[in-house]
């Protein structure tokens, strides 16, 4: 399991090729919630670039939030100079379940990064995104194989007094716990680092099997609570175990 706090995005200067001037990428794709999106006014031979005052660090790549349909093209390219005839980076994102991400296989240091988007299929005249993820990634200790996975609403219902149905039908979002039984003590820190940085306000993505995304797609969620660290009785030195819990936000 691993997980990607979204941090830099935030101090990135963000220009696209085609920008609805009420609905910047500037401004959404800075916005933790998804429902805040940027637009384009066309949907075909679309960029988003992300210029840095330094180079910035990332394994990976993800988009949230968007209305591409499944036959897009949409890549991630990276170049040391704002030059792109010939980037350094040019890979192409796989969709799961309405989440484009790609996953290099190292980290990956460039001060230039550019999405590329083409979705001439696409119903709509535009294409909207939500969020973008370019960061690297936390690999979490490994967990027990008795994870639970809960689907939950805010819907609220009613019965009348013949025993029908009836309410008001409002967002699914999903749930889940993860227990982690051996944990060495620089594993330890490495998550309470972790923790202290998304604490329960700050979404983050997370990939449950990083290499088995059909099985279960990426979640963006927040901590439901901050973890509780039990030393366990060991004669092989310092281990912890300790439980996550999680929910999925838009």
């Amino acid at each position: 399991m691993k997980a990607t706090i979204i941090k830099n995005i935030d101090s990135a200067t963000i220009i696209a090729s085609s920008e609805n001037p009420f609905y910047t990428f500037s401004e959404a794709l800075k916005d933790s919630r998804l429902s805040r999106k940027g637009k384009t006014y066309f949907k075909v031979d679309q960029w988003i670039k992300f210029s840095f005052a330094s180079a910035i660090s990332a394994d990976t790549v993800a988009i949230l939030g968007s209305n591409l349909s499944d036959s897009a093209t949409v890549k991630i390219e990276a170049n040391a100079s704002d030059s792109w005839s010939s980037p350094s980076v040019s890979e192409t994102l796989e969709n799961f379940s309405g989440v484009w991400v790609y996953q290099f296989s190292s980290v990956q240091t460039y001060p230039f990064w550019r999405i590329t988007l083409d979705d001439p299929t696409n119903p709509e005249s535009h294409i909207e995104i939500g969020r973008v993820v370019l960061d690297k990634s936390v690999t979490f200790p490994g967990m027990s194989v008795n994870q639970v996975f809960k689907k939950n609403t805010t819907s609220e219902a009613a019965f009348s007094t013949s025993g029908a149905a009836y309410g008001i039908e409002r967002t699914r979002y999903n749930s889940a716990s993860f227990t982690f039984p051996m944990v060495t003590q620089t594993e330890k820190e490495s998550m309470e680092d972790f923790f202290y940085n998304s604490d329960l306000v700050n979404p983050y993505l997370l990939f449950v099997w990083e290499n088995s995304l059909d099985i279960q797609r990426p979640l963006y969620v927040v901590n439901s609570s901050l973890p509780e660290f039990t030393r366990v009785e060991t004669l092989e030195g310092i281990l912890w175990s300790f439980q996550n819990e999680i929910r999925e936000v838009f």
